[in-house]
């Protein structure tokens, strides 16, 4: 059932996460707004993403079926989660309780390698909308080497240049590393290769998620986490099956996807696939 309320159209669904952890209760301020999406964060970085069509569902995120129109204000600060509600000053209480629930926590394991999702990738990061990621190849070339030689306990420098790299809302170098954890997060969970390999890498971008930006820092604390959009949830999918119809249609809806920086997401999920294939995870 819908939750409904007198501003915000009903409540579709929110994430399972935000209600479970204690963490997140406190005082938030809208730090962006769009028709699709009001972006907000605590004092101590924190984010939650209150979005419509056409996001989905995803880490501490509530949907609902409409938001305010842009032309109707909304107080910037004073917005408050507590208890499993979230009071937007002025104007309304979210009681997310009763809505229906969205695990962001995702464990799909991919067995074997998707090689139409592969030619899929590669071909979509040859359109000229991704030159813009060409600056990106040398940071994670080297990052990707360091891997490949076994040198992962050295690999501090290599992720310092990527950390952070590139333009976005969400910089190239952090969502291409979102790339590289869920990927192998998500191989790890088929058994192809070694889990001390992503938790090293995890911990390692854990040491310097200070230089990344703000919302750099929270799709990153989501991955190390395995936490998932629906849409990338849906990817993963696609490529545990690798049917080829399937995975044309979600490599198109990750690039498009400008929250998450989906074509940099993509050159990191490409990274990976580089490594899998060439079988440095079963050496």
């Amino acid at each position: 059932m819908s939750t409904k309320n007198r501003i915000f159209a009903e409540v579709e669904a929110v994430d399972l996460q935000l209600l479970q952890y204690s963490g997140v209760n406190g005082r938030y301020s809208v730090r962006l707004r769009s028709e699709s999406r009001i972006a907000l964060l605590s004092l101590t970085g924190r984010m939650i993403n209150i979005v419509s069509a056409p996001h989905g569902c995803g880490p501490d995120f509530i949907l609902c079926r409409k938001l305010p129109p842009l032309d109707q204000e909304i107080t910037e600060d004073g917005w408050v989660f507590e208890d499993t509600s979230l009071t937007i000053p002025f104007m309304t209480r979210l009681d997310l309780a009763a809505a229906p629930a969205f695990d962001s926590d995702a464990r799909i394991g991919v067995r074997d390698f998707p090689g139409h999702i592969r030619s899929q990738i590669n071909r979509r990061l040859r359109q000229p909308d991704c030159a813009f990621l060409k600056d990106l190849e040398q940071p994670l070339a080297i990052l990707s080497r360091s891997i490949r030689e076994h040198l992962i306990e050295s690999a501090e420098i290599p992720v310092i240049g990527v950390a952070g790299f590139g333009p976005g809302e969400v910089a190239a170098g952090d969502a291409a590393l979102c790339g590289m954890l869920l990927t192998t997060r998500c191989f790890s969970f088929g058994g192809r290769f070694r889990m001390s390999w992503f938790q090293r890498l995890a911990v390692e971008i854990r040491r310097y998620l200070h230089r990344s930006g703000t919302w750099g820092k929270n799709w990153l604390k989501y991955a190390i986490d395995g936490r998932m959009t629906e849409t990338q949830q849906q990817f993963f999918n696609a490529m545990a099956r690798d049917f080829e119809g399937a995975g044309e249609v979600m490599v198109k809806r990750i690039a498009d996807d400008e929250m998450i920086n989906g074509k940099a997401f993509l050159a990191g999920v490409n990274l990976s696939l580089d490594m899998i294939q060439a079988g440095v995870f079963n050496k």
